[in-house]
């Protein structure tokens, strides 16, 4: 089998921020420092490693513009993190420590090891600590020659003003449902239905689709989607044990809450009659149909109170009764006739 590093043409989405980059390299105009931000999880890094690729690979040369091969040994070695001119930042507690980047620094004074470029690659560099990033603004302001800083982040206004200044600024976006549907069923062979609510829960992140295809999360998924259609005709003693399935395990409630919002935003959207790919769970919850909009709106009202007491410290259990109770009432009060 041959190893195949992440490159460009691997990577789900994006397109136009890959023409970019390779444009810009393509035409040499490499800036020493780059700035990569958006959401979590929809592959900052994975652009960033493959740019480190192209930037680096060794068969490039034969062909200018093309893409990096991603199976020579530099190719690979820097898709797995561990090239000699690769230096990776990141958390070390809850900063970047001013030791780290002064660490990191010391091998600036000299030339690349093996690579055309070094890259400094920074994960998450909001969370520079205050001397770290100032230690970092110096050595942005006067260059070394063949060193590209790669800062991720995805809060970029907390990073130091005069640091985004002096970096090429790349703005990434979530990716669409659609992108990450062909990537679930290229990559992990899902169905198209499965794929798509999964896609749906995901929000466009590729590391949020991967945990909501873990076994708990789909079970968990699938329990409350048919627990919420037994509520309308539930009797008392049912709502009572769903309430005490829900609180007895306070550090899950926020996973439920999570589900119920979507579960009751597709049924504000059917009761709309908004088209069925802007859903969520397209193949699931056909019962939400029969809801009106105040219902839904009231259900989503539910939830809210009960995410706000989760945060006040509320009985977990009394918090659940609540809640349960109050999506009963709303379904049963506000059903098409």
């Amino acid at each position: 089998m041959i190893y195949c590093a992440i490159v460009f043409d691997r990577i789900p989405g994006h397109s136009e921020t890959i023409a970019g980059l390779r444009a810009a390299q393509d035409s040499d105009r490499v800036s020493h420092a780059w700035l990569f931000s958006g959401p979590d999880g929809v592959g900052k890094r994975n652009v960033a490693l493959a740019f480190a690729q192209r930037l680096n690979c060794k068969h490039r040369s034969e062909q200018p513009n093309q893409d990096a091969c991603g199976t020579c040994r530099t190719c690979r070695q820097l898709s797995d993190g561990r090239h000699p001119d690769l230096i990776t930042l990141s958390q070390d507690g809850q900063f970047i420590k001013i030791a780290q980047v002064r660490e990191a620094m010391k091998s600036l004074r000299f030339a690349p090891i093996d690579a055309a470029y070094r890259v400094i690659l920074i994960q998450d560099a909001d969370r520079l600590h205050e001397a770290a990033a100032n230690a970092l603004l110096k050595t942005l302001e006067e260059p070394a020659p063949r060193n590209v800083f790669l800062l991720l982040t995805s809060r970029p206004a907390a990073v130091l003003a005069t640091i985004r200044s002096r970096c090429q600024q790349v703005r990434f976006r979530s990716l669409t449902r659609a992108t990450v549907t062909e990537w679930l069923m290229s990559e992990h062979s899902l169905s198209q239905a499965d794929a798509e609510d999964v896609a749906g829960v995901a929000g466009g992140s590729l590391t949020a689709a991967q945990l909501a295809m873990d076994e708990a999360a789909t079970s968990l998924r699938e329990e409350w989607i048919g627990y919420v259609a037994e509520l309308p005709r539930a009797n008392p003693t049912r709502l009572l044990e769903l309430a005490e399935r829900l609180g007895a395990n306070k550090t899950g409630i926020p996973n439920v809450l999570d589900i119920l919002r979507l579960i009751f935003r597709d049924a504000m959207l059917r009761s709309v009659h908004v088209e069925s790919e802007k859903l969520t769970f397209r193949s699931k919850a056909e019962f939400l149909s029969h809801l009106q909009p105040t219902s839904a709106v009231s259900a989503l009202r539910y939830i809210d109170d009960a995410d706000n007491a989760l945060h006040r410290n509320i009985n977990p259990r009394m918090l659940a009764e609540h809640l349960i109770f109050g999506l009963r009432h709303s379904m049963r009060n506000g059903r098409y006739r």
